[in-house]
């Protein structure tokens, strides 16, 4: 009996047991279960909103307004601010005069006027911008123009320039002034906050927020990967800086998809700080170049080369650096340097921040087996000028422009930048008219054009082209202040003439 009651108990234990067991198993399984969760942020400080507004004081001051004026041959001509043929009208009637000619009888030019962004990189005055802002629009020269935000105005020269990159080093005459911190970029995280400040269509001081929309961006305007943001940039941001929320310059903005919203783009500021050396001595950037055409290494390459990451090398140029370090078609480059490589646009951005003679190690995928190369880089910019002579054109001028030496002659020409006439005697007028007015002048600025009627200078009447000169003389060039009239004298206006 004692026995029975022992296999009985035994049994129940074993059985209690078992139950235990299948109870934690189902509970360990059920909470393995409970483990697969849907992706969530512990995101922290939400009750805090980012720091745009002191990003905005505190950076607004570092942010200028450029100006840049070009002298465009064969253009209606529209003064910058009267109001094109409207101004005309006023002294002349409609379908009158509607350009300005060269004071030798030259082409035909109009002043033409566009604006941009900078911003101020240190106390003596560089200011970053794009290279499109600065750039003559199709004219012999140009001449640009600085604001700041206590409104005061420079004369701006270019340091250096990189159109690839479409950045751009100028200065102004200044010292001590309020500047921006170059951050770097590489880190940048997709959805973080940036802050976008320019003078968007003359709007100066513009403050847009924003986050990271993309990284590595192609838009095949030259060798920049660009940022994407949804801050809202527009003309006129062109040449602005995008900012984290330390202040920090991250970016400058540079162009904008027009058929979307909110898209924009700016070039890494990480990219800037590889070349801004170069930008402050005023030489050419100097970029490699590898010689190669890449290609994206899709599905069907992936599954005849046997490899599944890298670019694949879809043409190599006879006698360039990929060719003299042994680099041949079909080759999967998967890194340099022992950085990895996933797209054509990874390749082309880390040989393009390397400066011509240095040295590339480049891993290589070749018939199933890994290989690395050094390569020795070629001078890109050498090459691009060596195809257009080859092909008949000028290569690109890439130094900076020098500045004009001031002009001391009283020469009405030289010193104001018009020229002038006696009247005919048949007219009923006393004065002098207009024959030509240099685009490029003071004059021009202030609206003077051929064909007007000086009649008095200052508070003196001059009833002659002597009398006209002697008041010039008289004021050694100062700034003449002509009374003006339409040539059927209905229309007057008195006009500033400063010296140039």
């Amino acid at each position: 009996m004692n026995r029975q009651v022992k296999q009985v108990l035994g049994l129940s234990a074993f059985a209690a047991g078992c139950m235990a067991l299948g109870m934690g198993l189902s509970h360990g399984w059920q909470a393995s279960a409970q483990e697969e969760r849907p992706v969530v942020v512990d995101a922290k400080g939400l009750d805090r909103l980012p720091p745009i507004a002191e990003v905005a004081e505190k950076l607004n001051p570092t942010v200028v307004a450029i100006t840049n004026t070009s002298f465009v041959k064969n253009r209606r001509f529209e003064h910058p601010q009267v109001g094109g043929q409207d101004f005309f009208d006023f002294f002349f009637g409609p379908g009158g005069p509607q350009q300005r000619r060269t004071p030798r009888g030259g082409e035909d030019e109009q002043r033409a006027v566009s604006g941009g962004s900078g911003v101020i990189i240190s106390p003596a005055g560089e200011i970053l911008t794009n290279y499109h802002v600065i750039a003559s629009m199709g004219g012999s020269d140009n001449a640009l123009e600085v604001k700041t935000s206590d409104g005061k105005s420079y004369k701006a020269t270019v340091l250096g320039k990189d159109k690839e990159l479409d950045i751009a080093l100028i200065k102004i005459d200044a010292a001590h002034l309020p500047f921006a911190k170059l951050g770097e970029s590489d880190s940048l995280r997709i959805g973080e906050w940036v802050v976008a400040i320019g003078n968007p269509f003359g709007l100066e001081h513009t403050v847009t927020q924003g986050i990271i929309s993309a990284k590595g961006r192609k838009l095949d305007t030259g060798v920049s990967s660009f940022l994407q943001t949804d801050a809202a940039i527009n003309r006129g941001n062109s040449g602005g800086p995008l900012l984290n929320l330390k202040g920090e310059v991250v970016g400058i903005n540079t162009a904008i998809n027009p058929a979307g919203q909110n898209i924009g783009f700016a070039v890494p500021i990480s990219q800037v700080n590889r070349i801004i050396k170069e930008l402050r001595s005023g030489k050419p950037v100097s970029r490699g170049y590898l010689g190669i055409g890449p290609l994206e290494l899709d599905q069907a390459y992936q599954d005849a080369l046997g490899v599944k990451a890298g670019v694949v090398v879809s043409t190599v140029e006879k006698g360039q650096a990929a060719d003299k370090a042994g680099v041949q078609r079909l080759d999967v480059i998967t890194a340099l340097d022992g950085q990895p490589v996933r797209s054509p646009e990874d390749l082309v951005t880390m040989v393009s921040s390397r400066r011509a003679g240095e040295t590339l190690k480049l891993t290589l995928w070749r018939d199933g087996k890994s290989l690395t190369v050094t390569a020795t880089l070629g001078d890109r910019k050498a090459l691009e000028d060596q195809r257009r002579r080859e092909a008949g054109e000028e290569p690109e001028d890439e130094q900076a422009p020098k500045p004009q030496g001031d002009l001391k002659s009283i020469n009405l020409e030289k010193a104001y930048g018009f020229t002038v006439e006696p009247l005919d005697v048949k007219n009923r007028l006393k004065g002098v008219v207009v024959t030509s007015v240099d685009p490029r002048s003071p004059a021009a600025d202030r609206g003077l054009a051929q064909g007007m009627v000086i009649t008095e200078v200052g508070r003196q009447p001059v009833n002659s082209l002597a009398e006209f000169n002697a008041q010039v003389k008289k004021a050694s060039g100062r700034t003449l202040l002509l009374f003006i009239q339409s040539p059927n004298g209905v229309q007057k206006v008195t006009l500033a003439i400063p010296p140039r």
